[in-house]
């Protein structure tokens, strides 16, 4: 209970409430309520809910009634609205759901992984990444970034760019494959037939499967079971959060180098950029 503030508490197991809980549930999840006074009487006098009710609100949220809850509340609560601006609800709503992310992904770094797959990438000639929907704009995303750096690479979207690019690769490839769900056979097939033909792999998904232990690395990241959740902020973002750190880790493998093939590049963009307006001008 430390860990994890009451109003993310709360956001965590709404989903799993009656509608009075959910009721009693946005009392508190309003900042105003910590100036009230939250006694059980004049909480159930104010709401037109029961005694029991509170205490099944409060042991939905892990507490072992709303004694215990609202002794916590009021901690946390009374030291946040030093520090916290005056957002909305929804606001705060969603910058908790981003807080718990982070969090989450804190707790699944491997550092060690981290470095193993930096050096992946290192080592190969080429580099595929496997994405579909929005995994495909995860799969683009990684190839700008990386290929700015000098890897050769390629963001694969869709089956038959799959099916293609296992035909075509050896044992100095390495394909990264994204499945969120654990559950996109054409990602999780295809890097199976990238295993046989010697490619190194690579899976991020939040749901590991049978064939985990086949890849080369599956890295787990966060995810949220709460489908509202995936409404206040994009599904991608765990994913985009290891992106960021495995970039990190890569970038400081030769970094001098891949700092002068970064700063080659915008310059080549720049002057191209340059010699479209001098044409333009003059046609």
């Amino acid at each position: 209970m430390e860990k994890t503030d009451i109003a993310s508490i709360i956001d965590l197991h709404f989903e799993e409430m009656t509608d009075l809980e959910q009721e009693i549930a946005r009392y508190f999840l309003q900042a105003e309520t910590v100036t009230d006074d939250l006694s059980s009487q004049q909480v159930t006098q104010k709401l037109h809910v029961s005694q029991a009710a509170l205490t099944r609100f409060s042991k939905k949220c892990g507490f072992t009634g709303y004694r215990e809850f609202v002794f916590q509340y009021q901690q946390q609560a009374g030291k946040q609205n030093h520090h916290l601006p005056n957002h909305s609800p929804l606001t705060k709503r969603v910058l908790r759901s981003y807080r718990n992310m982070r969090e989450q992904t804190q707790d699944l770094i491997n550092e060690d992984q981290l470095e193993r797959i930096a050096q992946l990438i290192e080592d190969a000639e080429r580099v595929y990444f496997f994405g579909t929907g929005s995994s495909g704009l995860v799969a683009r995303e990684m190839k700008l970034r990386f290929m700015r750096l000098g890897v050769v690479c390629e963001a694969l979207t869709d089956q038959d760019g799959f099916a293609w690019t296992t035909s075509i690769i050896d044992e100095n490839c390495l394909i990264i494959g994204f499945s969120l769900s654990g559950t996109t056979l054409s990602i999780l097939d295809s890097l199976l037939d990238a295993k046989e033909m010697g490619a190194k792999t690579v899976l991020f998904t939040s749901v590991p499967n049978k064939n985990s232990q086949v890849y080369t690395e599956t890295v787990l990241v966060a995810t949220h079971s709460q489908p509202s959740y995936i409404q206040r902020i994009s599904s991608q973002l765990p994913i985009l959060l290891f992106i960021d750190l495995i970039y990190a880790y890569f970038l400081e493998i030769n970094r001098e180098n891949k700092e002068k093939i970064f700063n080659s590049y915008w310059e080549n963009k720049k002057l191209n950029g340059y010699r479209r307006q001098n044409r333009i001008r003059k046609s």
